[in-house]
């Protein structure tokens, strides 16, 4: 075990003190609405079915239904249409900031930093209240990637650098936007749909998506010839399963969070596979002296998004920030004690 592990562990109940600080009937048939872009052959998919398997274990039948858009399936679960929906942090934000929030850009830098957020969220009391909000409870988490810059100039690794460059913005985000706006860019509207086709024929200089985009959005085309992606992650993407908890029995959520954080490792080795499947020459290091800049930016629209905004929750804030201090106590950030 790594230092770095050693003190996330070490510092866990610290995390679990923090986010405690201010800042039903057997379900029969319960229908979920599942996104996945690849549908019913899609991986997340595969995973919701084997969980639906070991759920019939715990006395509830669940009926996955497929959406490749991940909009409609949203809808739906706000319509009454389904008792539960997986779905990406951001599009469930607005049942619950406080879940979504682990999405915040730059608050999580790596997979370990995830994994024990997550393993917090699933194992303390005083994160598990809040993972319910109203009717709106979220009942486990599954990393999909880091998210990464894709740009048609691999020159631009620096902040100052991204001024004027048109970004596919995804205005459903609320960070995404004011992110683009701090570094001087241009917003250029899109959705998950567009945002493969605007990058290859040149409508934008860059996107960000995870690396598991590549392939199914054809990316190396926008690549070629002089591009290359940013390797800095500017957030943690998760799929998030919020269920409307009075239409499942009381020990559904505790259960549901525990198997999601036992099969963590297997959804993460998904994700790393995707990253390694990208040709070497496509990344773009991050030169050391740049990483100040990328970082005062990040926490400069997390503070803004927290406080002028109300997107992001300032008690999972706070607990992220414990977690990059414990595994990188030299920061900045971990004396300032802004978040």
């Amino acid at each position: 075990m790594t230092l770095a592990r050693t003190l996330a562990s070490a510092i866990m109940p610290l995390v679990a003190l923090s986010l405690a600080m201010p800042g039903g009937a057997l379900a029969q048939g319960s229908k979920l609405c599942v996104y996945d872009p690849m549908g019913k052959v899609g991986d997340y998919y595969s995973m919701l079915d084997a969980f639906s398997l070991q759920a019939s274990s715990w006395g509830v039948e669940l009926q996955a239904a497929a959406y490749t858009d991940e909009d409609t399936a949203v809808r739906d679960y706000e319509a009454g249409l389904c008792d539960g929906v997986l779905a990406t942090g951001v599009r469930l934000q607005r049942f619950n900031s406080f879940p979504s929030t682990i999405e915040a850009i730059g608050a999580l830098s790596s997979y370990d930093l995830l994994r024990d957020m997550v393993e917090s969220l699933a194992s303390y009391e005083s994160a598990i209240s809040r993972l319910r909000s109203g009717q709106h409870e979220t009942v486990g988490f599954i990393p999909v990637g880091a998210v990464y810059l894709f740009v048609r100039d691999r020159s631009l690794d620096t902040v100052p650098e991204l001024a004027g460059i048109r970004i596919a913005t995804m205005d459903y985000d609320k960070a995404s936007p004011v992110m683009v706006d701090r570094v001087g860019a241009i917003r250029v509207p899109a959705d998950l749909r567009s945002i493969g086709p605007e990058f290859n024929n040149g409508s934008v200089d860059a996107c960000y998506v995870s690396a598991a985009a590549y392939r199914p959005f054809e990316l190396w085309r926008g690549l070629e010839p002089a591009g290359g992606i940013v390797r800095l992650p500017l957030a943690q993407a998760t799929l998030q399963l919020m269920i409307r908890a009075p239409a499942f029995p009381d020990d559904f959520p505790a259960n549901a969070r525990a198997w999601f954080l036992q099969h963590f490792d297997q959804a993460l080795a998904l994700v790393t596979r995707a990253e390694s499947d990208i040709p070497s020459k496509y990344w773009i290091p991050i030169p050391e002296e740049s990483l100040p800049a990328f970082d005062d930016l990040f926490q400069g629209v997390r503070i803004y998004l927290r406080d002028q905004v109300g997107a992001y929750d300032a008690t999972m804030l706070r607990a992220m920030r414990m977690l990059r201090c414990a595994a990188q106590p030299q920061r900045s950030e971990c004396h300032e004690l802004v978040e």
